[in-house]
Order: structure tokens, then sequence, then C-alpha cells
């Protein structure tokens, strides 16, 4: 997949701008803090994944003292099919999102996720690796919400029943009701969050296994280095020895039930799933790995993500770095950077304060690369 062009209105910052002739191999955005780089890539994202990498808040998006704003991105599918996205955001009351694909309104936003695939990667994202396994599980429903539909509506609905779960466990530590009557009330969810979560978690075990050596060959691309890093999955936390994931669910939901009456909350299912980091054999990356290893490891995830995406969407799909180069080390920038310029990366949009480095990097392959420079207004 490829953007040709993109066109922002009251996006943060830009009141109006359009951006046409996207190069497709690596485009870089260039200038000082504040100008608006970061903006171009949340616009991406609003087109492909339907909301901001930077905010949970789509009010957040539209320009100060504006009450609406429109993002409008034209693609170009591998096999040379064109599509296009618009989205309007219209702070309401109430908020407003309004999607359409090709000139059809989308009902769903999840509809459109996974369409035109992209692999995200910033600074903040260093605590996939260093921080707590809801991190972790965030970069799973990511990839996979975007190669599986399924998983998507499987998420959906798995949340969903957790929260009307949640509610009815909320509600019993307050109200005097009969154990038999809590029952009743959790049991349709219960049935849900059992048949979603079963099949969630193996969907993130397969997700795992696949995952494994597309980790470990974009790894020793970045490093040349004998660790062996890898990953495991562990549903609820813990090895199921081979036990079916239904079975699973439906022991710890039972052996659960006092605790969950206590606590007000679910205690079981794939929302307390981990995602096992390791640098080497019982070395798990957030104890053990060094400042250089979390780097490598988050570009690696990322990279793999990719090739993972590719596979799984029959699509190539688009990375938007932003801001990461910063970050990296020269030679680890230098691998990333000779990547992404080879093709093997497809279409990579990067956000930068450092146009003079990336001109030194990439040369002037003119029609495959291009730089915009971003002034201050």
């Amino acid at each position: 997949m490829l953007a040709t062009s993109l066109s922002l209105r009251n996006v943060r910052n830009h009141a109006a701008k359009s951006i046409d002739e996207l190069a497709p191999g690596i485009n870089v955005f260039a200038g000082p803090n504040g100008v608006g780089k970061t903006s171009v890539l949340e616009a991406l994202a609003l087109a492909t994944l339907t909301k901001s990498f930077v905010t949970h808040s789509d009010v957040l998006l539209i320009q100060h003292g504006e009450r609406e704003l429109a993002v409008e991105a034209h693609f170009r599918s591998d096999l040379g099919v064109p599509y296009n996205v618009e989205v309007t955001i219209n702070e309401g009351p109430p908020l407003r999102k309004t999607i359409h694909a090709n000139g059809e309104r989308i009902r769903a936003a999840s509809d459109l996720i996974g369409r035109a695939p992209v692999v995200v990667l910033t600074p903040d994202e260093k605590i996939i690796t260093s921080g707590a396994p809801a991190e972790r599980r965030r970069f799973l429903n990511m990839v996979l919400s975007q190669a599986s539909h399924t998983y998507l509506e499987d998420e959906i609905e798995y949340r969903r029943a957790l929260k009307q779960r949640n509610a009815v466990l909320t509600d019993a530590k307050v109200q005097r009701r009969s154990l038999s009557a809590i029952q009743a009330a959790l049991a349709p969810w219960t049935a849900i969050a059992l048949e979603r979560g079963q099949r969630i978690m193996r969907r993130r075990s397969e997700f795992v296994r696949d995952f494994r050596q597309p980790l470990l060959d974009a790894y020793r691309t970045l490093a040349s280095t004998n660790e062996s890093p890898s990953l495991d999955y562990l549903p609820m936390g813990d090895s199921s020895d081979g036990v079916e994931f239904i079975t699973l669910l439906e022991r710890a939901s039972k052996s659960c039930e006092s605790e969950e009456l206590r606590r007000g909350m679910t205690l079981f299912g794939p929302h307390r799933d981990e995602l096992l980091l390791s640098i080497n054999p019982g070395q798990e990356a957030k104890d053990y790995a060094s400042q250089g290893q979390h780097k490598t490891l988050l570009v690696a995830m990322k990279l793999a993500e990719f090739e993972y995406l590719r596979e799984a969407t029959r699509e190539t799909p688009m990375l938007l770095f932003d801001d990461v180069f910063s970050e990296l080390d020269d030679d680890r920038a230098r691998a990333v950077l000779a990547l992404a310029a080879s093709g093997v990366l497809g279409q990579t949009f990067i956000t930068t304060t450092e146009a003079a480095r990336f001109e030194r990097e990439l040369g002037t392959a003119q029609g495959t690369h291009r730089m915009f420079i971003f002034a201050r207004s």
C-alpha cells in the first residue's frame, strides 16, 4: 500500500495543508519542534487506524478555536487499485467522527482497520519492552486487529462482555443480593467472555509462534551479536502446559469466583495475558536488557511486525517513524535507513529535526525519496 497524497484541515496547527506526490520510498518531514511534523503522521494514522498514536482524545486533534477537522488520504494498493479515505471529526456535543472509504460511509470505525496496514514506531513505545504487561497486550492487539478482522471483532465483543461483567460485580459489592441472583446476572456475560476469550488466546498463541523467527532475524540485522531474543505467550500470566484455552478459562472462572465478588472485578481472561520478551533464554528483557538492547529489541519488533502484516494482509504496510532516529545510535539508525532505502520496507514516513543527517544518508534519489521541510509560520 502506498499513500499518494494527503490533505489536512484544522488538524492541530495545520489550518490547511496539502501534501501531494508522496514518494514511494522514504518521505522525510524535517523541521524544528512544534511545526506540525507529527501531525502529518497522525493524519495518516486517522486514515488507517481511525485514531491518533499520540492521544486517545479526538477533540485534542482539532485546531484550537475550530470545531471540526478533516483528513483526506489517497492510497494505491500493491495491485495498483486506488483507495481513498476521508475522516471528519466534529467536537459536538456530542463528538462525531465520520469516515468514508471510496465515497461510502463506514458505519463502524473498526471496519476501516487493516485495509491499509501501518506500523507505528515512536520513542514512547519503548514501554513495550520495558513496561507493564498491558503495554505488550496493546502491541498484540494492534498487530492482530490489522491482520484479522475476526480477531478485532472478538476483542470488541470480549471488552463489551468484560465491561458488563465488571458492572455486575461492582454492583454486587454495594447491594445485598443472593449469590444465585449474582450468578444469574453474570452468566450471559461469562459465556461471552469464555467463548471470545478462548478465541483471542488461541490467535495470540499462533501469533507468537509465527513471530519468533522474524523477530530474531530482524534483531540480528540490526545488531551483530550472539544474543537470541525470543518471546513466549503466557495466558493469564502463566504457562498453559498444553491445556486447551477454553479449559483454562473455565477453571479460572470457577476458582476465582469468591475473590471476584470480594474485589468487584473480573480476574480471568485474556486481559490478564502476558507476552514475555527475552534477550537470551532465562533473561527477561525488562529485567536484564541494557538501554541499547531495549532500543534494538523494540525496532526489531516493529520490523518483524512489518513482515507479519505483509504476509497476513497480502498488502505492504506503511511505516510511520516519529522522531525515532534521535533515540537510536548511529549504527542502528544507519541499519534501519539502509533497509528503508533499499525498498525492503516499502513506503516509510519519518519525522526529524535533523534534515542534514537524512540528506547525507539518502542522497538525492529523485522519485524514490523525498524531503519536506517544515518551517515556523
